[in-house]
């Protein structure tokens, strides 16, 4: 869920310029998702669901508050722990950043080249976006993910920093079944600019999904030796940026079961620009805000 200062400029941004598909759009109040957020009733003025057309995972929930807050990763820096943002695959990486800067996009350095322990190469690119956004355009050489006719795809992955992979990985296992995917470790000059770290620093990169699906993963970043801020607590409505994940699950209660340990909370029934349904929800180790809807 990315809540927007604009969001008939989001909209245009990601479905006028990715091309991603307007699967549902609510103008005017959303009572039962603004009480499961602990705000008024009027403090959700519209909302939007996007998906990569063709795809059911990796959607991306627009939210305009009321009283729109501060920027999640206003100030941040790049090792700092927060949702950092969201990986969407581009077909065609050099066109694709070349048409987006011809448009006045103003990316943070040219595209990268990043190396997999199974030799894998992937190209990936920065964007700076609206209300904090850190989005990144990525190909990997080989691989053809599913995109909208304008060459994009998302959402890929959701990036998290963590100060513990382990433990943040062991929670999304045990409460949702995730699946380990990938895991890598980057590093060096390249890696460096690319990313906007300091000498020295790497990145310790988990990577939890299914196996069946390339979109709507999670990606876990602990730096080494280049220890952030904990800005977790910013991400609460109605701050603006990426504030929490949302799956959407056939029968609630053997995560309520699982969840338990980790203070699931359970909200009853819930109609929402979600659907209507039985919601429950839970924050991860690192502090991401995690909602669970069951029809």
């Amino acid at each position: 869920m990315v809540s927007v200062t604009d969001i008939d400029a989001a909209i245009d941004f990601w479905v006028g310029r990715l091309g991603l598909e307007l699967e549902t759009r609510r103008s005017g109040s959303d009572p039962g998702l603004a009480a499961a957020w602990g705000l008024p009733a009027d403090g959700i003025v519209e909302g939007a669901l996007l998906r990569t057309p063709g795809v059911p995972d990796g959607g991306i929930h627009l939210v305009q508050f009321k009283t729109p807050g501060p920027a999640v990763r206003e100030g941040a820096s790049s090792t700092d722990l927060v949702p950092k943002s969201i990986d969407i695959d581009a077909h065609d990486l050099p066109a694709r950043y070349d048409e987006l800067v011809a448009a006045g996009y103003a990316f943070r350095s040219k595209p990268g080249r990043l190396e997999t322990a199974t030799g894998g190469v992937v190209h990936e690119v920065h964007l700076p976006a609206a209300d904090g956004m850190n989005l990144v355009f990525l190909e990997e050489d080989g691989v053809h993910q599913p995109v909208s006719p304008k060459g994009y795809g998302a959402a890929a992955q959701i990036v998290l920093v963590t100060s513990d992979n382990a433990r943040e990985t062991a929670f999304f296992r045990e409460v949702f079944g995730l699946e380990d995917l990938s895991h890598n470790v980057f590093g060096g000059p390249e890696v460096e600019k690319t990313i906007g770290l300091p000498p020295g620093a790497s990145l310790d990169i988990t990577i939890l999904g299914a196996k069946t699906s390339p979109f709507g993963r999670l990606e876990f970043v602990q730096y080494q030796k280049a220890p952030g801020r904990d800005l977790y607590p910013r991400a609460r409505p109605p701050a603006r940026g990426m504030l929490s994940i949302t799956y959407f699950v056939p029968d609630l209660a053997p995560i309520l079961e699982r969840g338990r340990r980790f203070g699931i909370r359970d909200l009853g029934t819930v109609h929402s620009i979600l659907g209507s349904g039985h919601m429950a929800e839970i924050t991860s180790p690192a502090g991401l805000r995690v909602d669970i809807l069951a029809p």
